[in-house]
């Protein structure tokens, strides 16, 4: 076996395990902050990024830095932050450029006949997308509600094309439920989500998407932290959206794990420490709308924590929404 060979398993082995060397030491890369740096090819790291601009632009925060080393895919938070904004026609015109993308990251039957390993990577994805539904259009369809569902769909499409770059393997992956078999795998029920705060400002149009989409959602439509099996009860997703604090007073909700990977100081302070210890990282600059490469902000590491009262974990979520 050749040098090369060997670095290269060993190169799928940790990324199998989870995202690099930092999912084994527990360190967060970069400066140990709030911080992700772009890593090119790293579809994990892009993953974070995403969802961390999704949320940032739900939360009407600024953007993200710019990002030399920034995955191209990474564009489809800014068209969500053009959407909300109310500037349809440009989060469209940002969906085109998204879609091309796509289609030039999906092998083709050339580079396919070059490099046979090619051949399970391009089904899984064209078979895939071609399940997904097309958005609604014609006469009666509004333009929000085109472009959102199509939103909805591009984001199915872009983690799709990230899993196929990220995993080792695509083979016994279920696209569709996100589920590997016959053993579980570390990249199971990954999906990117729309900010929680969307079901109270647009409930309409994610009820409508989900309609849509049916099993072909990929996970969770929100990041609302809910109780396993209740992430469609649209009831209680705006509740969440609206009155956070009141909504989720009542402990683990189904979240009550560590964070792992890509995690920050407020994440691990909002898992385990004290309402102190997470006012410190707050007032340290921490930004809670930060996801890790699973889509967890602190506010989903929250739920794990036991140790506060309900006086406490009311202001921690206040904090941290």
């Amino acid at each position: 076996m050749s040098k090369h060979t060997v670095i290269a398993a060993a190169c799928a082995l940790l990324l199998a395990a989870g995202t690099g060397a930092w999912f084994l030491s527990g360190r967060p890369p970069a400066s140990g902050g709030d911080e992700l740096a772009a890593v090119p090819g790293d579809g994990l790291v892009t993953f974070a990024r995403i969802q961390t601009e999704m949320n940032r632009a739900g939360a009407g925060r600024p953007a993200l830095p710019a990002d030399a080393n920034a995955d191209k895919l990474e564009a489809i938070g800014g068209a969500l932050r053009e959407f909300l904004a109310g500037n349809t026609v440009k989060a469209s015109n940002m969906l085109d450029d998204i879609d091309t993308e796509i289609d030039l990251r999906v092998p083709t039957d050339e580079q396919v006949e070059a490099d046979p390993l090619l051949a399970d990577k391009e089904e899984w994805l064209i078979s895939y997308f071609e399940l997904l539904p097309d958005a609604p259009q014609g006469k009666g369809v509004k333009a929000d509600t085109y472009v959102f569902i199509r939103y909805a769909l591009t984001l199915r499409r872009v983690e799709a094309v990230l899993l196929a770059e990220t995993m080792p393997s695509t083979k016994g992956y279920d696209l569709v439920a996100r589920k590997s078999e016959p053993e579980p795998s570390v990249f199971d029920g990954m999906n990117l989500r729309f900010p929680c705060r969307m079901a109270a400002s647009h409930r309409a149009l994610l009820e409508e998407t989900a309609k849509r989409l049916g099993p072909l959602q990929g996970g969770p439509l929100t990041d609302c932290p809910t109780p396993k099996g209740r992430d469609a009860d649209f009831n209680l997703l705006e509740h969440i959206a609206r009155d956070p604090a009141g909504a989720l007073t009542a402990g683990a909700a189904g979240n009550g794990h560590l964070p792992r990977d890509l995690k920050t100081p407020l994440m691990t302070a909002a898992a385990k420490g004290s309402l102190a210890d997470i006012t410190k990282a707050m007032d340290a600059g921490a930004d809670p709308h930060r996801a890790d490469a699973r889509g967890h902000t602190a506010l989903h590491y929250l739920l794990g924590n036991q140790s506060l009262s309900p006086a406490d974990r009311a202001l921690a979520v206040k904090l941290l929404y």
